[in-house]
């Protein structure tokens, strides 16, 4: 099984890449997108699947079971405005015909104390796959 990782704040870094928090305390979004565990019978590529997303501590934890194209290479982004966070994932591989169920697994963390709404959207890809509100919750950290 391949796993992608990486680690986001302001730009994305590579594993040979070292990455640390922006000055500011900014929020770091590090993440692990498991490989195609199985071929999905679903017609319908991104789906959201379940989407649970948590608070603790400084953290916001994402973990969700994705439904998307078995030739996918998944990239993942935040946004943030006030306290509104968007969880934002975007193919940057190939489209295919084949579905594939993905784990995928993120921690947005350095969070200062307060309540925010996050919202996971995905999966874009160019002008095909627009992205789609796949889950939301209000969390307090």
């Amino acid at each position: 099984m391949t796993v992608a990782r990486a680690v986001m704040s302001v730009m994305v870094c590579t594993l040979a890449a070292a990455c640390s928090t922006p000055e500011g305390g900014k929020p770091t979004l590090e993440y692990t997108v498991g490989g195609c565990s199985e071929e999905s019978e679903n017609t319908r590529a991104a789906t959201g699947g379940e989407v649970d997303i948590i608070g603790q501590g400084d953290t916001i934890h994402v973990s969700q079971k994705l439904t998307y194209v078995c030739c996918a290479e998944l990239e993942l982004t935040t946004e943030q405005e006030d306290s509104t966070i968007k969880l934002l994932e975007k193919n940057i591989g190939e489209i295919c015909r084949c579905l594939c169920d993905y784990e995928v697994e993120a921690d947005i963390t350095g969070l200062s104390p307060g309540v925010y709404q996050v919202e996971v959207w995905g999966v874009e890809y160019e002008d095909v796959h627009i992205p789609e509100l796949l889950g939301q919750a209000t969390i307090r950290l």
